[in-house]
């Protein structure tokens, strides 16, 4: 039997197989389908809030308020000594005029005040160096530089707060451990609905599948048009699972944006790029080909070995 005329064939089978048990293809579908769905929509909104949760600092810092009566080239001198320490990546200074600047804007004091300029005269704040600690530095390094930090000649107080850190850190590892289950329990949900599928439909075709066999037909041969079955099942549920997840995106879009502009932030929530979605597509078309193929050998083995 020549290429196109085996290829006819088996596009003839998957054809016919689908119109034949179209319901239970469409109860694939629709699995399958909703099961690709919850990662893909989580997945998308993980993306379109990226940039605004990669732009938030995560490292901790240490604040050393200097001493009031250093003057402008101590408070220099103390910045660059605590710039050498090894966990500290880099090293700003607030002058003392601008740290009363932000606790009056805090407050919702207006600069221009009389009150204001008065207090600016007789500033009580001293010169504040912050430090930004470097990645993957332990809580007991940090808390050693700490230490190290208020021997240093001109230094006042050390003040540094890295319980945030480990609790960002542990909701990290915790989301992580979620994701993953979720991830495999939707790739098993998948792979057990194409079998399902696969097994259903040669068992309901064994007499065929004996017949072809009876005639030469090579294994291969036999399990095309359910590995087809399966591509596109899975590229379908592919396509289905975008639709859902640019409804769902259509309605979340403005309340999102809404309440992040709230609070001054500017969060667009879009599908992921054209290309971007023909390779989840491909993906998942090329995965409901390799599932459908060794459901489909698995299957047919049975069938064969139980020939009366």
């Amino acid at each position: 039997m020549s290429m196109f005329t085996s290829t006819r064939w088996a596009a003839r089978q998957t054809v016919r197989a689908i119109v034949e048990f179209k319901g239970l293809f469409l109860m694939a579908l629709s699995l399958a389908g909703l099961a690709l769905t919850i990662p893909f929509f989580l997945a998308t909104l993980a993306w379109s809030l990226s940039a605004q949760v990669f732009n938030v600092p995560t490292q901790a810092e240490v604040t050393v308020f200097a001493d009031r009566s250093a003057g402008e080239q101590s408070v220099k001198d103390l910045a660059e000594a605590i710039s050498k320490n090894s966990v500290i990546s880099a090293v700003r200074i607030m002058p003392k005029e601008d740290a009363l600047a932000l606790v009056n804007q805090s407050l919702g004091m207006k600069t221009e005040d009389e009150r204001s300029k008065e207090k600016a005269k007789n500033n009580p704040l001293p010169d504040i160096i912050i430090a930004t600690v470097a990645n993957n530095v332990s809580s007991e390094e940090l808390a050693a530089a700490a230490e190290q930090f208020r021997k240093i000649k001109n230094v006042d107080l050390v003040a540094y707060d890295d319980s945030w850190q480990r609790y960002l850190n542990a909701l990290y590892t915790a989301l992580s451990v979620v994701l993953g289950i979720l991830g495999t329990v939707v790739f098993l949900l998948v792979l057990l609905v194409i079998f399902a599928s696969v097994r259903l439909t040669t068992n309901a075709q064994r007499d065929e599948i004996r017949a072809l066999h009876l005639f030469g037909a090579t294994s291969s041969f036999i399990r095309r048009p359910y590995s087809w079955r399966g591509f596109l099942t899975l590229m379908l549920a592919a396509v289905l699972s975008l639709g859902v997840t640019a409804t769902g995106v259509s309605l979340l879009a403005k309340p999102i944006a809404d309440f992040a502009g709230l609070y001054g932030v500017t969060v667009i929530l879009r599908m992921p790029a054209l290309d971007w979605c023909l390779l989840y597509v491909g993906s998942a078309a090329l995965l409901g080909y390799v599932v459908g193929s060794f459901a489909a050998k698995d299957a047919i083995t049975r069938v064969l070995r139980h020939q009366p």
